[in-house]
């Protein structure tokens, strides 16, 4: 019986012990709740619901601006008192507010800096101290592959936080499409960025790991975010109060696959690289780089044949070295000329020319109107007039001067070339033939380089009649210069014009 009491008590205590246990990891479990809600709570209180009214301006009516629109996006807080956000949300804004976590209360901000080429923008309350107090997310490096990561904001216009799962599934060079020109290394991952997520963070860990800002055209559940590089290129640029923006090597070049291509530049069996085609004048290669060069390597990265490098386990092209610099800073490369080898430091600038094939933005359009002729820029906003299909269906000749022309004059990329767009209708107009969609070559004799050439060729003519001189199957028009003189008010008035020019 004494066995039989020993085992009695010693199962008693077992139990007691099993309970104490028990209570032990629901304990643990309690406070690593409490944490990950303690977590969970400051990044929410991190994150704002962002309503723009923005008013873009007009491309065909340049004197005028399209309907206002509203939209909704994400952003977060930073250090400094500022929210960061992408450039998208905030572009052409009118009227911008800010709503923190759980307070139904608009709050009025302001853009600080804007970056339409990396689609990245911080803003800033009007009311000082509204972020004091309120944690400022802090940012982590570049995810791996297979990872997860959390996406948080305010999808489809709603008004509660929301947060998606995901894996990251590729890294690469991407179109950034709110310039619809610039190219940066972007994230995809199939965590979900819909409408209204746009600003957002991507969090690995509590950490910032990306910025939200484009789906994935195409494809379903699949999204990008803007990665750390990117942000802090952004972040390094407005330090001095400006954003100077990417600088351009000024260069196009082409892949070096071909064994044919490769033995023709005088390429060794254990080179590789790329070869230069083309030389922007006036950019950062120009009289640095030459035609036939090839480049095999960038700031020490040999250069593979198809313009990529390895960065870890990554394979990705050229171009992410490029992106490392500021304006103004040296980018080596090595490169093989005319069977010699040689380092070639290139001062990296920003080139203003290419900024005609991007989106414009928080800018109203240039135009001078005379006499009801509509004149303006020939850039990527006029083509967009055709429609969204404007690269196959504007006029030819537009196209050819837009993309191809310079290649034969290279000179041609550092003029603004200048389009008769349309006109508005008076009798001292209306007898023209030509008037719509035309490329302006000359105006009275005076060749055209730029908008301001038009208004000074008319302005400073005295002769009997106005010759426009078109780049279309010579075309050209005249009207008589003294009846236009005095349409020239009458148009404006009727067609309700403020002003006869922006520039």
């Amino acid at each position: 019986m004494g066995g039989l009491a020993d085992m009695q008590s010693n199962a008693g205590k077992l139990t007691g012990g099993t309970r104490i246990g028990a209570f032990l990891v629901c304990l643990a479990l309690a406070l690593g709740s409490a944490v990950l809600a303690d977590a969970d709570n400051r990044i929410e209180a991190s994150i704002v619901r962002i309503l723009t009214h923005a008013q873009p301006g007009s491309a065909y009516a340049p004197w005028n601006s399209s309907a206002p629109q509203q939209s909704v996006g994400s952003g977060f807080i930073v250090e400094d008192g500022l929210v960061m956000t992408n450039a998208h949300v905030v572009s052409d804004t009118r009227a911008l507010f800010l709503y923190l976590s759980g307070d139904p209360t608009p709050h009025e901000a302001k853009v600080r800096w804007v970056a339409h080429d990396c689609d990245l923008a911080l803003i800033e309350p009007l009311e000082a101290g509204l972020l004091d107090g309120k944690p400022a997310l802090q940012f982590g490096e570049l995810p791996l592959l297979g990872s997860a990561v959390e996406t948080y904001g305010y999808p489809s216009g709603g008004q509660r936080i929301s947060s998606t799962r995901g894996v990251v599934s590729r890294v690469e060079m991407n179109l950034f499409s709110h310039s619809g020109l610039d190219y940066h290394l972007a994230v995809q991952t199939d965590a979900a960025i819909n409408p209204g997520n746009s600003g957002g963070p991507v969090l690995q860990n509590g950490r910032v790991v990306g910025v939200a800002f484009q789906a994935a055209t195409g494809l379903e559940n699949v999204g990008y975010f803007i990665p750390p590089s990117v942000v802090r290129h952004f972040l390094e640029d407005v330090e001095d109060g400006n954003y100077d923006g990417y600088p351009a090597l000024g260069a196009t070049t082409a892949t070096l696959e071909n064994p044919a291509a490769r033995s023709r530049s005088g390429m060794r069996e254990d080179e590789s690289g790329i070869r230069v085609d083309f030389v922007f004048p006036q950019s950062s290669a120009d009289g640095l780089l030459e035609p036939g060069d090839v480049i095999l390597g960038v700031d020490g990265y040999p250069v593979s044949n198809d313009g990529t490098i390895m960065e870890g386990d990554l394979r990705l092209h050229f171009g992410v070295l490029l992106d490392r610099h500021q304006v103004g800073s040296p980018l080596e490369l090595r490169v093989l000329r005319a069977a010699e080898r040689l380092t070639v430091k290139v001062p990296m600038q920003a080139y203003a020319p290419l900024r005609r094939y991007a989106n414009r933005y928080d800018d109203l359009p240039r135009y001078y109107i005379y006499a009801g002729l509509v004149f303006v820029p020939l850039n990527r906003e006029m083509l967009e007039t055709f429609g969204e299909d404007w690269a196959s269906v504007a006029d030819k000749h537009l196209l050819n001067e837009y993309f191809e022309r310079f290649m034969a004059d290279p000179d041609r990329i550092l003029r603004e070339p200048v389009v008769l767009l349309r006109r508005l209708d008076h009798p001292a107009n209306v007898s023209l033939a030509w008037y719509r969609n035309l490329l302006v070559e000359r105006v009275n004799g005076r060749e055209i380089h730029r908008l301001e050439d038009v208004i000074a060729a008319i302005e400073e003519n005295r002769d009997e009649f106005h010759l426009l001189e078109f780049g279309y199957y010579k075309r050209f028009g005249v009207i008589e210069r003294e009846a236009a003189d005095e349409a020239h008010l009458q148009v404006l008035e009727s067609y309700g014009v403020p002003v006869d020019r922006r520039l």
